[in-house]
């Protein structure tokens, strides 16, 4: 089951493609869609995130296209983390990864949403770390609430700042290693393009994906 999950993710192939060598294709979407309303993606990636490495955690955002297969859910777009952007039908995946590029949270949210608006369930967990971010989340609440929970930014100010915010340039530059985790999660198909009607759904693989990143680093 598991193998034919990975195919899924790997290729992208529709389910009713699956190879027969993996059993009946219905089989698999099934056992894929009770493992993501159970949770069980989820705590196999918190069990793995707990190995989390160093005090600097990295934060952004990446949209991906909705194909479209995916782009006509029951009960409409916006509830299952879809909107329209000038680049077509997007959906918005947020991340942290710690000082190694090893996953830590993710969320999906609609393409149109803005990147603070996106990362906002991530931050309840950051504790006493120092947090990187690129110029888009140089907002003074961010900064504020950061703050109150003993987290550290270091955010290159906006060029319309009447008083900028100092940063560290050398430590700025390790914010490569989340750029570099989106860009391995989306050598899987499945997650360079959404092919999923359903938010949960689209979630599971990325949380597989992660998990695969993880056992790839070695825990």
């Amino acid at each position: 089951m598991v193998m034919a999950m990975w195919y899924v993710l790997r290729t992208g192939v529709p389910w009713r493609d699956l190879p027969k060598r993996f059993g009946p294709w219905s089989s698999v979407y099934t056992r894929f869609r009770r493992w993501c309303r159970c949770g069980l993606w989820a705590r196999l990636f918190r069990r793995l995130r707990s190995h989390a490495w160093g005090q600097i955690r990295s934060l952004d955002c990446s949209h991906v296209k909705v194909h479209a297969d995916g782009s006509n859910p029951a009960g409409g777009q916006e509830g299952q983390a879809m909107g329209r952007t000038k680049g077509g039908l997007n959906s918005k995946v947020a991340a942290t990864v710690d000082a190694l590029g090893r996953p830590v949270q993710l969320a999906v949210a609609p393409g149109p949403q803005h990147d603070l608006l996106a990362c906002a369930p991530l931050l309840p967990s950051l504790r006493d770390c120092w947090l990187l971010a690129d110029r888009g989340f140089d907002a003074d609440d961010f900064r504020q609430r950061l703050d109150a929970q003993g987290v550290r930014t270091c955010i290159p100010p906006r060029s319309g700042r009447r008083w900028p915010s100092r940063f560290s340039r050398r430590l700025y530059r390790q914010r490569h290693t989340v750029e570099n985790f989106f860009a391995r999660i989306k050598r899987y198909r499945r997650i360079a393009t959404r092919y999923e009607k359903l938010a949960d759904h689209f979630l599971g693989f990325l949380l597989f994906a992660a998990v695969l990143d993880w056992l790839k680093f070695g825990v």
